[in-house]
């Protein structure tokens, strides 16, 4: 037999453990926090661009956030499509933690009488004549239940539908205003947990809609007390639905500007220190939950603590979805709680008169490998104003919804900071004015551009500070240290407290891994 040479195999063990920490510090997505390098990249571009590394804001973002199939994955479920399977293989399936595998399990959660009266434990399903499940494209129901995915309740912009479309939808499904109906169901693409039958509650709620109650745990909790499910919901005849609205519990702008509410933000930590409204404190929706269920009383009470219990809230999120588990927490506390959306709320903040240049937004490499350092450019241009409906002419820095817009002479944005750019904002007509006749003069730092990156299942996963590198073109780079997916690219322009944000401009593809990190390779 051939005598193995030690040395040598030693030197290559050195060498193969040096390797991996250089790619470790490189980047590793699994073993160095992203935020951390997107930091170092924005200060490093800082310098590039001539700035100092302070004037850099850091990032808050924490990685991705992916979503778990945790039902559709597990062998326990897979293996019954009716009764549930013996208690030793469920005992088996809940001990499972890992990736891809049934939640873990948590502690019991004795529900308050409170509580009770709308978080439901299977075996008090049988009060109610309706079983509605809100999951799209479910593979497993209880037995006996309708489908009606809650993505019907939305518009395509995500925002609820109206009142009347929604009893329209509920009268069609078989449901009228007097029946008794408990919900359950979840979205697996959106991460699951209780967010869907949450937020349909709240929209049964807003209808008036009187008898109605939340399956507390979901059908998880229908599993674990071995309950028949299906592969197949029912079906029921149409019957009408007469909603008597309840408009006390959807915020409107206006009262949310009037500052009688204390307002709650239900999204993500990072989502709120990348903007949020003002005077809002972080109640981020996670917080509230106990797996997917959720938490007691008295943890609900703590985590409300701050809040005056005179005053009315206001709780809000992107689409109002994840925030609905923070209204149902609310309002079950016993605080005047209303739901808001954040997308209602840009929607009503003053606009600046720029638009981005077709085909401009661009990412490079695309598709990019995982660790990758990506450049993402943009070049902005003067929004074209168009006529109110009968106006009989162009409007000119007042669009047809007579917003508050900055209108931008020559360059979209080289009028800050140049000597023939001035902003003039003692007009009276709520036009934010660039040109060559004002008082008061917007600096260089006073225009912005921040590229916000989204995971497929919409959380941000970095904040990338975008710099001017010549005219209106704008530049910055992302530590692609993520996992392999699809991300979306949001572009967030800003002007003093006036900001409007461009949604998915751009889509940026990720594969792989590569230990390279060389702009523009």
């Amino acid at each position: 037999m051939r005598k193995l040479n030690w040395a040598g195999i030693i030197l290559l063990v050195l060498v193969a453990v040096s390797g991996c920490v250089s790619y470790a510090s490189a980047g590793c997505a699994s073993c160095q926090n992203s935020a951390g390098q997107q930091d170092v990249l924005n200060n490093e571009w800082a310098i590039f661009m001539g700035k100092e590394p302070s004037d850099v804001p850091l990032t808050t973002a924490t990685g991705l956030t992916t979503a778990k199939d945790s039902r559709n994955s597990n062998a326990f479920v897979k293996s019954k499509d009716t009764p549930a399977a013996s208690a030793a293989e469920k005992d088996k399936a809940d001990s499972k933690t890992g990736e891809g595998d049934i939640t873990p399990k948590t502690t019991d959660i004795v529900r308050s009488a409170n509580f009770a009266k709308v978080l439901v434990p299977p075996t008090g399903v049988s009060q109610y004549n309706i079983i509605l499940d809100i999951s799209p494209a479910a593979t497993e129901y209880i037995a006996g239940s309708i489908n009606i995915p809650y993505t019907e309740f939305v518009n395509e912009d995500k925002s609820l539908r109206s009142a009347s479309e929604i009893a329209r939808i509920l009268g069609d499904a078989g449901i009228s205003e007097n029946d008794c109906v408990v919900i359950t169901g979840e979205c697996q693409p959106c991460g699951g947990g209780s967010g869907a039958a949450d937020f349909t509650y709240f929209a049964m709620k807003y209808l008036g809609h009187e008898c109605v109650a939340l399956l507390d745990g979901g059908i998880d909790a229908w599993v674990a007390a071995k309950e028949q499910t299906v592969t197949a919901p029912a079906t029921l005849s149409p019957k009408s639905y007469q909603p008597a609205i309840k408009p006390e519990l959807l915020a409107t702008y206006e009262y949310v500007k009037s500052g009688q509410a204390q307002i709650v933000d239900a999204r993500s930590k990072d989502e709120f220190n990348a903007g949020s409204l003002p005077a809002a404190i972080s109640i981020p929706y996670e917080s509230l939950q106990d797996g997917k269920r959720l938490k007691d009383e008295s943890a609900v009470n703590d985590l409300f603590a701050t809040l005056d219990r005179n005053r009315p809230v206001v709780v809000f999120s992107e689409t109002g979805v994840k925030a609905s588990l923070n209204w149902l927490a609310l309002t079950l506390a016993g605080h005047d709680a209303r739901l808001y959306t954040y997308q209602d709320w840009l929607a009503n903040q003053p606009k600046l008169n720029i638009t981005l240049q077709e085909g401009s937004v661009k990412a490079d490499p695309n598709p990019a490998k995982t660790g990758d350092v990506v450049k993402i450019t943009a070049i902005f241009e003067e929004e074209k104003q168009t006529a109110a409906k009968g106006d009989g002419g162009s409007k000119s820095g007042v669009n047809a919804a007579n917003e508050t817009v900055l209108t931008i002479k020559g360059c979209a944005t080289c009028g800050f900071g140049s000597p023939q750019g001035f902003a003039d904002l003692s007009k009276n007509s709520g036009v934010v004015q660039i040109g060559s006749s004002s008082k008061t003069r917007m600096p260089d730092s006073g225009f912005s551009v921040v590229a916000l990156i989204q995971s497929s299942s919409g959380d941000n996963v970095a904040r990338v500070i975008m710099k001017r590198v010549s005219g209106d073109e704008f530049a910055g780079i992302w530590n692609a240290n993520v996992a392999p997916g699809k991300y979306k690219v949001n572009i967030v322009a800003s002007a003093g407290e006036i900001s409007e944000t461009f949604p998915n401009v751009l889509e940026i593809e990720v594969t792989g891994t590569s230990k390279f990190k060389n702009l523009g390779k």
